[in-house]
């Protein structure tokens, strides 16, 4: 950045040099690594330490990722996998923990309004402009007229800071002590406010995402997938038979859309509900629970897998991957496709401001946020049913790369045709089946668990997604 900001423009040079050393006007991040080891770096100044990394483990399905890491960047990772409360509380309160912040946008917000973040360089991006539009233009196709913006901190309304911009409101999502984080897209018009270039800087990178429902027993509950709604989670006919995610961001939408499609709920904005609104979910919630309605509160993938797997459950929410693996393992269990939407989610990934320290560490940290978007932990994370930021490039990567990179000992292929879809919850089916959906940013009401910004944390819309593209799993 060649000019100094203004407050009326945003973030200072010297605020930008104070959260983060020299290169701060460069990078974006959260966390720092200590100790000699995490921190060392060659004699030619390159990083050979270890990049610890918090994450909720959607980039790291399997051990062979951090090994792929190594082999291509030449440097260690060192994984927290975490829930998403914990991650929280860490991204805000214990930023020194970890280089690395990978988890949901809405985590982001916080991070950064805690001073824990410096922003991201998108120029130094090499796959930012080969995202999907959805993340900047609010819409796949931003000339869309069907397509709508939705609710809640959907990405367009919390990617982009201030500096080196004019005139650009600041987003409603974050606290209201937000200076710096700006939305570009006037919702009004689908175009720039005030014909705008598009921001330089972010709070982080959005990388992989998805949106999620429930899962159901299909030998108990005889119905297709789109014939099943949120309302099944408070279906007293199940009572004992319901597991619930243990986040309270999730359980409230949850509830929320279970009680929206009952017809008795209708929150202005599902994703940023008033303190009324939230009062009274946690009032109907707390009914159900006495009453036995709840089976069990999961916290991890696992436990989600096991208690539908065991019939401990009939219906509960789940993530699309422990459907497909409760598939293959035999279970009549399906996904539904609610008639009122899918509750999505989008990653956001960042570098702690004290990482800038040592620019051998930044320059590490840009090389792992560009590896997300190579090819190669697209196509993986694919097949676990979710989707990475620039899955548009995917299909070439595989035609090209994928038979001589391959993960688990099984080569990627592009397996079908454009336009033609197999089987199951693919990118097409499961966010674009409906004109709208809402994508839920795991908001975390921290008025109830952390109690330290009064902050309410949203959802977005899908519209229909482009061409998915087919792999053999």
């Amino acid at each position: 950045m060649g000019e100094d900001f203004d407050d009326s423009r945003g973030i200072s040079r010297r605020e930008l040099l104070v959260r983060g050393g020299a290169g701060a006007a460069a990078v974006a991040g959260l966390g720092g690594l200590t100790g000699a080891a995490a921190a060392a770096t060659s004699k030619a100044g390159k990083f050979t330490g270890t990049l610890r990394v918090i994450t909720l483990g959607v980039e790291f399905p399997t051990p062979e990722v951090a090994k792929r890491i190594k082999k291509d960047l030449g440097f260690s990772v060192a994984l927290t996998p975490t829930d998403p409360v914990t991650e929280a509380q860490k991204a805000i309160t214990a930023p020194e923990t970890f280089d690395i912040f990978g988890g949901y946008n809405y985590q982001d917000i916080q991070a950064w309004s805690a001073n824990n973040l410096m922003p991201i360089d998108t120029t130094k991006i090499n796959a930012w402009p080969h995202m999907y539009k959805l993340f900047a233009w609010g819409k796949v196709n931003p000339s869309s007229k069907a397509a709508t913006y939705g609710d809640g901190d959907a990405p367009f309304r919390a990617l982009f800071l201030k500096q080196g911009t004019t005139g650009l409101p600041l987003t409603k999502e974050a606290p209201t002590s937000n200076k710096d984080i700006v939305q570009w897209i006037d919702e009004k018009t689908g175009k720039p406010h005030g014909g705008q270039p598009m921001p330089r800087y972010i709070v982080g990178t959005p990388a992989h995402f998805n949106a999620d429902s429930i899962g159901y027993n299909a030998d108990v509950i005889n119905k297709q997938p789109n014939q099943v709604g949120w309302q099944e989670l408070l279906n007293k006919k199940w009572q004992g038979k319901v597991a619930l995610l243990k986040d309270p961001g999730i359980v409230m939408q949850d509830i929320g859309n279970a009680l929206k499609a009952l017809g008795i709920f209708k929150p202005k904005d599902m994703g940023n509900m008033t303190i009324a609104e939230i009062d009274r979910v946690v009032k109907v919630a707390t009914k159900y629970k006495k009453a036995g309605q709840f089976r069990a509160y999961w916290a991890n993938f696992n436990e989600s897998v096991n208690l539908m797997a065991s019939k401990e459950v009939v219906v509960e929410s789940m993530w699309s991957p422990a459907v497909a693996l409760l598939v293959a393992q035999g279970v009549n269990v399906k996904y539904a496709a609610p008639p009122t939407g899918f509750r999505g989610w989008c990653s956001s990934n960042g570098i702690a401001a004290h990482v800038a320290s040592d620019p051998a560490k930044l320059q590490a940290c840009y090389d792992y946020l560009n590896w997300m978007y190579d090819g190669w932990l697209g196509a993986t994370i694919m097949r676990q049913g979710y989707y990475i930021g620039n899955g548009g490039t995917l299909r070439d990567w595989i035609a090209t790369h994928g038979a001589s990179n391959p993960a688990g000992g099984i080569p990627f292929k592009v397996a079908r045709p454009a336009g033609h879809h197999r089987q199951g919850r693919g990118h097409q089916e499961g966010l674009g089946a409906r004109r709208r959906f809402v994508l839920s940013a795991h908001r975390p009401l921290l008025v109830v668990e952390l109690v330290l910004h009064q902050q309410h944390v949203p959802d977005q819309a899908l519209e229909r997604l482009p061409q998915r593209v087919s792999v053999d799993v």
